[in-house]
Parts: C-alpha cells; structure tokens; sequence
C-alpha cells in the first residue's frame, strides 16, 4: 500500500511539472505575436497582426488578408514563425491577421472555411477576392498583387 502511495504522489508531482512546462510553453506561444502596434493616423503601421475586429475596420485602405491559423496545426505554427520573422518581408500595402481558427467561427462560416492554413483576401466591404490554402509570404505577395 506504503509503494502505491508513493508511485501515486510521484505521477502527480510528474503530472503536475509537465503541465507547469507546457502551460508556459503555451502562454509563450500567445504572445509570441505581439508586434508593434503603432497608429499612424486611423491606419495601424503593423502587417502581421493579431485579428480583432477594430484592427481589422482601422485598415481599410490596405488589402486586408486573413490567415486561419490554429494552434495545433504544424504548418500553420511554420508559417507563423516566417511571418513573425520576416514580417517587413509583406508587402506594405498588405496587412495579414492571424485569425484563429477554433474561435472564429462567424468569420469561418462566412468564407467557407473548412481547412486551417487558409487565406482569404478581402475587399474594402470584406467580400472574398481570393482564397487559397496554405503558403508563406512569397505566395502572400503572389495572391494579393
């Protein structure tokens, strides 16, 4: 019974480490995105940005780009960390907002969206242009030129 109780406290002492490890992993992650969001007149200077509604309508003058990005997916956390990296690498005129994939469901209805990686160019009235799946910021300047 003593060896049960032991191995009992040790599974929640490993238990509990990994979930210390990766919950800081994962806050990590959340904020990784965090680029300066500066306000240039009514337009935000930034063009990788998280999506919020507000951003996005402050943008109106720019080719708006939405990025379904979903925390699980391996492509989707590639392609972030490209355009995280390398975001003075999209064109100026564009503005890419990393828009959840899990949590927008509105915005995923309205485009059809059934795969994460998906991109979606909007209008200044935000009806689709273009959508494609998957890519990285040379296929970004591609579809938005």
């Amino acid at each position: 019974m003593r060896n049960l109780i032991i191995v009992g406290g040790f599974i929640i002492l490993v238990g509990a480490s990994l979930f210390v490890i990766f919950g800081n992993n994962q806050q990590k992650s959340m904020t990784k995105i965090k680029p300066t969001v500066q306000q240039n007149g009514s337009q935000i200077v930034s063009r990788y940005i998280p999506y919020s509604k507000d951003l996005f309508e402050k943008n109106l003058g720019k080719k708006r780009v939405y990025f379904f990005h979903a925390k699980w997916c391996p492509t989707c956390k590639a392609a972030d960390a490209e355009f995280t990296q390398n975001g003075n690498k999209i064109p100026d005129d564009v503005v890419l907002y990393k828009t959840d994939y899990d949590n927008e469901k509105e915005l995923k209805t309205k485009y059809g969206i059934t795969y994460q990686h998906t991109f979606v160019l909007v209008d200044e009235n935000g009806n689709e242009i273009r959508k494609w799946n998957g890519g990285d910021i040379a296929e970004l300047e591609e579809n938005t030129q």
